[in-house]
């Protein structure tokens, strides 16, 4: 048997659990996310936009399931760890609605990371305030690797202006 693929830190790096959560953010991101506030099916990769926002991360959380693992403590969160393993890795079931995503911030750099990337899971990877050019080149690269993914990818660039040719959140 594989082991299961671990979270991509060369790509992103996780959200803050810190922060206090704002549920109408927790129900923009997921309805995007997850392609309910969008009339066509989901695909691979979807790019969209939004404001900065307090609570951000906290939603990005929920998505994880990082407050939902620290919820039912040790022992608990490490048998509803490996329920998602098993349905992801050995029955193949994709993803439902309470499923976890992989959330997190992207980490500014060279393009390497992201030619390589592979969600191993559904993705919302999030980019703070990037230079439009990073933004471009980023979603640029992603593109070109999407056919490849067999789990959706979601970027949310977080920036005080709208992103020419994105959706706004």
């Amino acid at each position: 048997m594989l082991l299961p693929r671990r979270y991509d830190t060369a790509l992103m790096r996780p959200p803050d659990a810190h922060d206090a959560v704002d549920a109408s953010v927790v129900v923009t991101l997921r309805a995007w996310c997850e392609g309910r506030a969008l009339p066509a099916p989901p695909a691979p990769l979807q790019a969209a936009s939004i404001g900065p926002c307090v609570g951000l991360d906290a939603a990005a959380c929920v998505l994880d399931g990082s407050h939902e693992l620290a919820r039912r403590g040790r022992w608990r969160g490490m048998l509803w760890r490996l329920q998602i393993v098993w349905r992801e890795q050995l029955a193949g079931r994709p993803a439902g609605h309470a499923d976890p995503w992989d959330c997190g911030w992207w980490r500014e750099g060279p393009l390497g990371p992201a030619r390589a990337f592979r969600p191993r899971r559904a993705t919302l990877l999030m980019l703070r305030q990037p230079a439009p050019a990073a933004t471009e080149e980023l979603l640029a690269t992603l593109r070109e690797q999407s056919p490849a993914y067999v789990r959706p990818l979601r970027v949310l660039v977080v920036s005080v202006e709208p992103v020419a040719g994105l959706l706004r959140l």
